[in-house]
């Protein structure tokens, strides 16, 4: 008798938690998903939108301390990707100590690189029973389905001047959840791809018609808001994914065949399609000649970090984190510098050299194709080769895991390709999002592996 008073006592514990966890979950997502656009509608102070960088880590400690989870491979993940954020932070703070950098850079960088790392644990940490996990995954598309359709609804309005873009035209201003911000209209069209790509593969409780109408509009948006990078990034994993799947010939001619046939319609299109005229205006051979305008543009920021090596020890350690372009160098530095300053950051003159070309140079104006301020250069720069590695061996932890299938796959190559064209693996809306999606992905198998060990 006892006994089960005690069963029944510690199963109404374990909901409570999963019901806190969830909420927990669900608020921090909501904090970075719709920050951006709460605070252009509200006009409240642009820093509350960086409040995530300390909910986060509050949600993941509660999530360990609250953690029941009797999944073996559960906590076996769960310890893999908390050594792999340790390590990461300890070769960032070995370059902050190495160049003399800030305290206050070295977590500021950390958490611009290692936040969506803590939510996917605090997501699969916990046990997550079907109950809250339908309730978790319902948000989650709810919040996908309010981006494109705010998207769609932004483009003409902007375009008929009955909403402001703060200077963005409705190709570029049409952000989604992510309005206004430089680099909303891409964001907010990968976020559309990434759930569309899944779910196309997935959401086999869903009519194969509500499937590729999905992917069908998520590849609108990508027109409408002319992210070319999205159709690159997404054709190179295509590529990559190709040769990692090169022993399984069946994949490999699947996988050969879609993008053989995906690339004859583009390329039918791009002859025939208005709306496809704008994939052609970076087509020109010249810019990409020994000393084409293209190359130039994309390695300034490259060659501005080289020149201030002084020894071989900053190809291990970098020039500091915040120290040349990554999302805190290039952009934090300057806009919240009279909040860090007093903290003690420190910076030097490479991010703002390099925003400053960006607003000068006809081609890296014309497109974020060619900035010179990317994540991998940003993360070198900063943190050095050891760095790079640290945070390398994050994303092998993340796709032996989580790489479920090649809908998964394809979106992780994709992001890291992203990597190469802007500050994408440091942009929280789309990264906390990545992260959900790839722990609703792994909860989803879990239940299934469970039930079907029950039957």
């Amino acid at each position: 008798m006892f006994n089960s008073a005690e069963s029944i006592s510690k199963r109404s514990k374990e909901n409570l938690a999963g019901a806190n966890n969830t909420n927990f979950i669900i608020f921090a997502f909501c904090l970075v998903f719709y920050g951006r656009i709460f605070i252009t509608l509200t006009s409240a102070p642009s820093i509350l939108i960086h409040a995530h960088f300390v909910i986060v880590p509050l949600v993941l400690g509660i999530a360990l301390a609250t953690a029941t989870a009797k999944n073996p491979q559960q906590t076996i993940l769960v310890r893999s990707l908390l050594w792999g954020m340790l390590i990461f932070l300890v070769t960032i703070l070995v370059s902050a100590i190495w160049n003399r950098a800030g305290f206050i850079n070295a977590i500021v960088s950390f958490m611009m690189l290692g936040e969506p790392m803590m939510f996917l644990v605090a997501i699969v940490c916990i046990p997550m029973s079907a109950r809250f996990f339908r309730r978790l995954k319902s948000w989650f598309m709810a919040s996908v389905a309010i981006n494109f359709l705010l998207a769609a609804g932004q483009k003409p309005l902007i375009d008929g001047g009955k909403i402001d873009a703060q200077g963005f035209d409705g190709t570029d201003g049409c952000g989604g959840v992510f309005f206004v911000s430089g680099a909303g209209n891409y964001v907010s069209a990968s976020v559309s791809i990434a759930f569309a790509i899944y779910f196309l593969a997935n959401g086999k409780d869903f009519p194969l018609w509500v499937r590729v109408t999905t992917i069908v509009a998520a590849s609108w948006q990508l027109l409408f808001s002319d992210s070319k990078q999205l159709i690159f990034a997404y054709f190179l994993a295509w590529i990559i994914l190709i040769i990692f799947n090169f022993k399984d010939v069946g994949k490999t001619i699947q996988l050969l065949l879609g993008i053989m046939v995906t690339g004859l319609i583009f390329f039918w299109c791009v002859q025939n399609l208005e709306a496809f005229n704008a994939f052609t205006a970076w087509a020109r051979p010249d810019l990409y000649g020994k000393d084409g305008d293209a190359w130039f543009t994309k390695l300034y920021s490259v060659k501005a970090i080289l020149a201030e090596f002084k020894s071989p020890a900053n190809w291990l350690f970098g020039l500091g984190p915040g120290h040349t372009v990554s999302r805190l160098g290039a952009w934090f530095m300057q806009d919240y510098g009279p909040i860090l300053k007093p903290l003690g950051a420190t910076s030097t003159s490479i991010g703002i050299r390099s925003r400053e070309f960006i607003d000068s140079f006809w081609l890296a104006t014309g497109s974020s194709l060619f900035s010179p301020v990317f994540s991998w250069a940003g993360i070198w720069g900063d943190i050095g080769l050891l760095g790079l590695g640290g945070y390398m061996y994050l994303a092998y932890v993340i796709w032996q895991y989580f790489g479920l299938d090649n809908s998964l796959k394809i979106t992780l190559l994709a992001t890291l390709v992203l990597g190469f064209i802007f500050t994408q693996l440091e942009e929280p809306g789309y990264m906390l999002f990545l992260s959900m999606l790839l722990g609703l992905a792994w909860h989803e198998r879990r239940l299934k592996f469970e039930q079907q060990a029950q039957v």
